[in-house]
């Protein structure tokens, strides 16, 4: 007779169990308890991918607490008529937990040529080990490691000697998770990089050192969060060592109307001939009267402390900022009133080769405006400073503004604008100055719809300034501003989001002080699908800047090769031209080709960076920062076998740079 699929039957431990049924082993951490619902049963399968990948619980049973009948419970003698099977499923087994695993082999050649420095090629080759896993029933926590271990064979131009240089670096990366779905997780992250095994420049060998610890808390009830950590990065390498450490915190709650936020952050940075101290200590309080009344105060201290030493000369320089600002707003909603009101304090203290210098403020300003109708507007200011030294500082100004309603002209919206002002202010030396400015302007604005996605818009404004002050340096100046802006944005769903704009003003100011103006902006940023195999994104902003200022009443004396003096205007003349962002570029079926994959990226950044100084352990050192940076990369994959060829162009320090990189990677496991 056949037995029934439902009915039990006895396995060789003695155990019975429903024949469509299979064991289940609870997985373990390195050391965890299994389950004594049925018997282990050793893993079987050739897939070498995952180790227990069905032992993973779903989400909805993370949380689910242990049965009393599923716990232990020690036998106080052997003939208690206990079966040798019922002893054997209460005891507690102990085992692996699955383990996601997988790694690398690659062999690469690399040749990096700069211009200040002799060409140099290099033999790089690797071995990499990769795993994942949880411990203590998933997931109490969340653990993962990156073990590599590199060996370098460099080669530089015209050195036979060097042919025999070699090193050997351990890298890698660790990362553990503790109760990452609770109230409380903890993070920590350690990670160990060499840059002569990866596409970057260096002059040598550059490692990176990135230790990061973060705590957060929330309680079951209420409305507060608290987090902290420490982080610290550390690169060596032929210009010694720089380390940045810092530790943080913030604290937030709400209370009814009340809201609180504390934050601390101190890091302490140092190289070889210098190093800085940085602290910063902030709180941020709001209460809400009503709809209409607001209050909210920040207070802040920071600290910075610079210790240089060069030559064996060594200098000391600090500085300290303490500042309260309060301030309220009334916006009552059956009201032509607006108004506001702000109070504050400032303290700083700079000390400089033991010189010690301070200054105190302490200051406030009310303003109010009354909207008499949709085009009239009326405005009113008042302060009042006060210096350490009891000087009195106070200003007022009184001022109207008229808006026309906008014309259609066709396609195009017109609009014309003005405004009137008066100013006074005095000093408690007994100086003080009257001013009256009035302005008065107009713009022109048109939208075309390109298509059902695309819409370009296109504006044009001028102004016209006067501006007359009398008392302690009066002068006369009367300035004429242009702009013109062009903006295009388009949404094509999924496939194309972008926005285009182009702006220039231009600004020139005559009379007793004369300046000349112009800026020009050029912003790039969005992201589109070209076809099923390319994609586009890019965030990118260009800007160029010119100024020029005249001082008509302070004239230049200089002398020619006679002896005789020359009266010349004083002039200067600066500019700037920045760019920062990137574009991206995409395609993973290049030349047509099954599996050959482009990826092509633009980075740019040439302005000064000197947050690590200031404590960012993330950021790069100023000296090996790319301020442009084209970085182009082909890849190809036949089965487990990959392919990479990389060739980056970047300017370091005004010089330029080139690198090729070429490798092959054996894939094992999976990850």
């Amino acid at each position: 007779m056949k037995a029934d699929a439902r009915d039990p039957v006895d396995d060789k431990s003695g155990n019975t169990r429903r024949e469509t049924e299979s064991p289940r082993t609870s997985p373990a951490p390195v050391m965890v308890a299994a389950d004594n619902t049925g018997s282990a049963s050793p893993t079987t399968g050739s897939d070498a991918k995952v180790v227990g990948d069905g032992d993973f619980l779903p989400a909805d049973e993370l949380n689910a607490e242990p049965a009393v009948a599923d716990l232990p419970v020690p036998s106080r003698n052997n003939g208690s008529g206990a079966t040798s099977g019922e002893a054997a499923a209460s005891r507690k087994r102990w085992g692996m937990a699955p383990v996601r695993w997988g790694g690398t082999l690659s062999v690469g050649l690399r040749h990096n040529s700069s211009e200040n420095s002799t060409a140099s090629t290099a033999q790089v080759y690797e071995a990499r080990l990769r795993a994942n896993s949880y411990i203590w029933k998933p997931y109490i926590a969340l653990v993962s490691g990156d073990f590599a271990l590199t060996t370098v064979r460099t080669k530089e131009s015209g050195d036979i000697a060097s042919n025999n240089l070699i090193g050997t670096s351990v890298t890698g990366s660790g990362s553990l998770s503790l109760f990452p779905q609770s109230r409380f997780p903890f993070n920590a992250s350690l990670a160990v990089s060499d840059s002569r095994s990866e596409g970057s420049f260096s002059d040598s060998n550059v490692k990176q050192t990135r230790l990061s610890l973060r705590q957060d808390y929330r309680p079951q009830l209420g409305q507060w969060s608290a987090a902290a950590g420490y982080d610290r990065s550390e690169l060596t390498g032929t210009f010694g060592s720089d380390t940045v450490d810092r530790v943080f915190g913030n604290y937030s709650n709400t209370l009814g109307k009340h809201s609180v936020n504390l934050s601390g952050d101190f890091s302490n940075s140092r190289t070889v001939d210098q190093s800085s101290k940085n602290y910063f200590l902030g709180a941020i309080h709001g209460y809400s009267f009503s709809d209409e009344l607001s209050l909210n105060t920040n207070a802040s201290i920071t600290g910075q402390q610079f210790d240089l030493g060069s030559q064996g000369i060594s200098s000391t320089a600090k500085t300290q900022s303490t500042q309260i600002f309060s301030y309220a707003n009334w916006t009552p909603m059956d009201s032509k009133w607006r108004g506001s009101a702000n109070l504050r304090y400032f303290q700083t203290s700079n000390t400089i080769r033991g010189a010690s210098f301070e200054n105190r403020t302490l200051g406030g300003a009310a303003s109010a405006t009354y909207q008499a109708s949709r085009n009239l507007n009326f405005f009113g200011t008042v302060g009042l400073n006060v210096d350490s030294n009891r000087r009195t500082n106070s200003n007022q100004s009184l001022g109207v503004s008229y808006t026309g309603d906008p014309l259609r002209l066709g396609s195009y919206d017109y609009t014309w604008f003005s405004s009137a002002s008066v100013a006074n202010a005095t000093s408690g030396e007994g100086s003080a100055f009257r001013s009256l400015n009035g302005s008065l302007g107009h713009s022109l604005v048109r939208s075309w719809q390109l298509s059902e996605q695309t819409l370009l818009n296109g504006s044009l404004n001028q102004s016209i300034t006067n501006s007359r002050t009398t008392g302690l340096g009066s002068s006369s100046t009367t300035t004429l501003g242009h702009g013109a802006s062009l903006s295009m944005q388009a949404n094509a769903g999924d496939r194309l989001t972008g926005y285009l704009s182009a702006s220039f003003s231009d600004s020139r100011t005559r009379g007793d002080a004369a300046s000349n103006f112009q800026l020009l902006n050029v912003q790039l940023t969005g992201n589109w699908r070209i076809d099923g195999n390319s994609e586009l994104d890019s965030n990118l902003t260009w800007q160029w800047s010119r100024q020029q200022s005249e001082n008509l009443n302070q004239p230049v004396v200089l002398i020619d090769e006679f002896g005789r003096p020359l009266f010349r205007e004083d002039t200067s003349r600066t500019g700037n031209t920045s760019l920062s962002g990137g574009v991206g570029y995409g395609h993973r079926r290049f030349l047509g080709i099954r599996g050959l994959r482009y990826r092509l990226d633009f980075r740019a950044n040439t302005n000064r960076d000197d947050s690590r100084r200031f404590g960012n352990p993330d950021a790069l050192r100023e000296q090996d920062r790319a301020t442009l940076d084209l970085d182009q990369r082909l890849f190809y994959r036949i089965g487990r076998l990959d392919t990479e060829l990389q060739y980056r162009i970047a300017e370091i320090e005004g010089q330029r740079n080139q690198l090729i990189f070429f490798r092959v990677i054996r894939e094992f496991g999976s990850f």
